[in-house]
């Protein structure tokens, strides 16, 4: 099979074609499905599609939080755990009860505490988990492939998303363990080691167990990691101008709980919890609703995570003299930054920003805003009501008590770009779909395939390798991730999903041959696909390639200081959470280098 005019060396998993008549008869139900209309009473259960509108809350009234920092360069063991708790996210609503990280039931917070590495030296830390419920504070859909701890209870894994780290230690989705001592099938230990031998970059962790992910991370279960070099550039924004923002939506009842479906769609029948997409009307930012934030006349560097299930954000400034210089992203700095009006940022994505406040007088507020439809890039309305077109406030000020000026330098490059022609010449070629089963039974999957079906995508150590990533569902985008490695988007290329489904044209053919069902030619990445990635929007109807060495990076031998390929392996998802539950998540089994 030929894509984007390049004859693949290797190519797997043919398309799946869904008839024109099933692909109107599927967009035409989801738009049905993702509006959440806003109703004013509050009813028993949560439905998918109908949740009640959170309580009217007034924004900017409660000043942004920065969550604990921890050190974790100091070679001592860290124990953090996950906890039952109670956490205020406005002055005007009950406390929410969330699962959070904390180094005990006291200190737990949602997000958890802020993990700082130091690159090339090992963290080690210790999860626990103890939480007791019985039952999980959200209706648990029985009939997913999920965890399933014969003693009850909440099962957790923990997975440092961006981190180089052996499989035992990834937060496998099957190495689940509860308070009670229930553990799953790949488990093996509940002590970690990072050797945070990557380049300096923000990492997060949260929740990754099988089936259970989308409610472990809404309930609070993640937090930051930073790997710090000391290589890094001394011309940026550091201490009080260096800020984190964890950026998430939820849905809020009267008495403070999180509003989480606990009847799904009957788009899914045989999955009665289950909802595709979780979408909240209250924007949190570090834990609050739509907090403010002071700042001087300086320049400040922003660290973005996206921590939301299923919704993207584009964010902008309300003053039009503002815009983001975004000089990284998740796998570590741009090699040439990039000034953006507009920063769109799909679930999993983190960003480094700077924000030259310089030009801003004394007395001027500045809000940030998002514009993403929900699902992006094409979602109704109903899903994004005003509420959610808010994030939190910037009041310029004179000055700030114990705030010391700092000498920054806007830089027009960071390092230089990857070399990549050899790894091109060298790579083996793999086609992958992004595909859905039609209702009533909704599913989605990866290249046709469940969960549990057998591994497919055995990559041999320190090769690499270029996979298309062919997106063949009607509607939003897919935020595709894969553990272990970065990777860099070569280019994307847009085609007719009407004309393929309907057997009227083939993507064997190169643009612009007419039976070609390609609109275009192959396209550079656009912004959001910019740098070292290991998590990116895959586009609909388009084939996105995307290049990988399954090798580390910025290590001077080249070689992995750990072994990749023992069990039990990593995974490759897409990070909406609704959709990586059911059960669009694979396999990532590493294989031994060839001889």
């Amino acid at each position: 099979m030929t894509i984007m005019g390049k004859k693949p060396r290797r190519t797997e998993a043919p398309a799946l074609r869904i008839s024109h008549a099933s692909h109107v008869k599927l967009a035409c139900l989801l738009g049905l499905l993702y509006p959440l209309s806003v109703i004013q009473a509050q009813d028993v259960h949560s439905e998918c599609g109908n949740l009640t509108a959170s309580p009217a809350l007034t924004p900017f009234v409660q000043p942004l939080t920065i969550p604990l920092e921890i050190d974790i360069s100091t070679g001592s063991q860290l124990t953090l755990g996950a906890y039952k708790i109670s956490q205020s996210v406005h002055p005007d609503l009950p406390n929410t009860t969330f699962y959070g990280y904390g180094t005990s039931q006291a200190t737990a917070t949602s997000p958890g505490p802020t993990l700082k590495a130091k690159r090339n030296v090992p963290s080690f830390i210790r999860f626990e988990n103890h939480i007791t419920d019985a039952e999980h504070i959200f209706v648990v859909d029985r009939t997913l492939h999920r965890a399933t701890p014969s003693n009850g209870g909440v099962p957790m894994s923990v997975h440092l998303h961006g981190a180089d780290t052996e499989g035992k230690y990834d937060g496998h989705p099957e190495a689940w363990f509860t308070a009670a001592g229930d553990k799953g099938p790949t488990f093996i230990t509940m002590n970690n080691t990072y050797p945070n031998e990557q380049p300096a970059s923000l990492l997060w962790y949260h929740d990754h167990t099988l089936g259970y992910t989308r409610l472990n991370v809404a309930a609070g279960l993640a937090g930051l990691y930073f790997i710090r070099g000391s290589g890094e550039p001394s011309f940026l924004p550091k201490g009080r101008y260096e800020i984190p923002l964890v950026i998430q939506d939820k849905q809020f009842f009267p008495n403070g709980s999180i509003n989480f479906p606990d009847i799904g769609t009957p788009l899914a029948a045989a999955h009665p919890q289950w909802c595709p997409d979780y979408f909240g009307d209250t924007i949190l930012v570090n834990g609050k609703a739509w907090p403010f934030l002071n700042v001087v006349r300086r320049v400040y560097r922003f660290r973005i995570l996206n921590a939301a299930n299923a919704r993207t954000f584009t964010l902008s400034f309300s003053d039009s003299r503002l815009k983001f210089l975004q000089i990284g992203t998740d796998g570590g700095y741009l090699w040439t930054p990039q000034l953006l009006a507009n920063l769109t940022i799909a679930p999993a994505y983190r960003v480094d920003v700077l924000v030259d406040f310089r030009s801003i007088p004394v007395g001027t507020t500045v809000y940030l805003n998002n514009s993403a439809p929900a699902p992006f890039p094409d979602g109704n309305p109903i899903n994004s009501p005003p509420s959610t077109r808010n994030v939190m406030k910037f009041n310029v000020v004179q000055s700030i008590s114990g705030l010391l000026n700092q000498t920054v330098v806007i830089p027009s490059s960071i390092g230089s770009a990857p070399t990549t022609t050899a790894w091109i010449n060298s790579a083996v070629y793999r086609n992958l779909t992004l595909d859905v089963v039609l209702p009533p039974n909704l599913t989605f999957l990866l290249n046709k395939n469940h969960w549990d079906d057998p591994v497919t995508e055995t990559p041999k150590l320190y090769s690499t390798e270029i996979w298309d990533i062919i997106h063949l569902i009607p509607g939003g985008i897919h935020p595709i991730h894969i553990h272990l490695i970065n990777f860099l988007v070569l280019h994307q290329q847009a085609f007719d999903l009407t004309r393929f489904n309907g057997g009227m044209c083939s993507l064997l053919l190169p643009y612009p041959d007419p039976l070609s069902c390609f609109t275009q030619d192959p396209q550079p990445p656009d912004a959001t696909q910019i740098g070292w990635k290991d998590t990116v929007i895959v586009y609909p109807a388009t084939i996105l390639r995307i290049l990988m060495k399954f090798a580390p990076r910025g290590v001077s031998s080249g070689n992995y200081s750990f072994d990749p390929t023992t069990f039990p392996g990593y995974v490759w998802h897409c990070h909406n959470l609704d959709h990586e539950d059911h059960d669009m998540m694979r396999p990532l089994l590493v294989l031994p280098p060839a001889a």
